[in-house]
């Protein structure tokens, strides 16, 4: 799951003004809240990606807090048109961490000290840290 997290991010990242970039925020928002199924969701960012996507592994509890959050906060932000903040939180869950690095104490230290706390001192925010 966090490889389709990462490409819809990029994906987001490089089309943030467009209608397909809201259209996939809210198929990648909807299928981590469980409001459309993962196969809808998979159809909708793999037309929107131009790729075939499969969930291979699911999120590692340590970050569901972080991704739940961050994909809400992204699709907020492209609803409200502040693509400049969208772009940002884009960056972050680009980076996401590979999950086998997301059981690693100085890896998510190291995600959390460059990404996350960085983007919080930026924008006044609170993204939730990976624990």
């Amino acid at each position: 799951m966090t490889d389709i997290i990462r490409k819809t991010a990029v994906f987001i990242r490089a089309n943030a003004d467009s209608a397909e970039s809201r259209h996939a925020a809210d198929a990648l928002a909807d299928m981590i809240d469980g409001r459309i199924s993962a196969d809808e969701a998979l159809a909708i960012l793999s037309d929107s990606l131009g790729c075939e996507l499969q969930i291979k592994s699911p999120v590692p509890n340590a970050a569901t807090a972080f991704v739940v959050f961050s994909s809400r906060e992204l699709r907020r932000t492209l609803d409200g048109g502040d693509t400049a903040l969208a772009c940002d939180i884009a960056d972050v869950l680009q980076a996401l961490p590979e999950n086998m690095y997301l059981s690693d104490k100085k890896a998510v230290s190291a995600f959390n000290k460059t990404y996350i706390r960085k983007f919080n001192k930026k924008h006044m925010s609170r993204l939730p840290e990976i624990v």
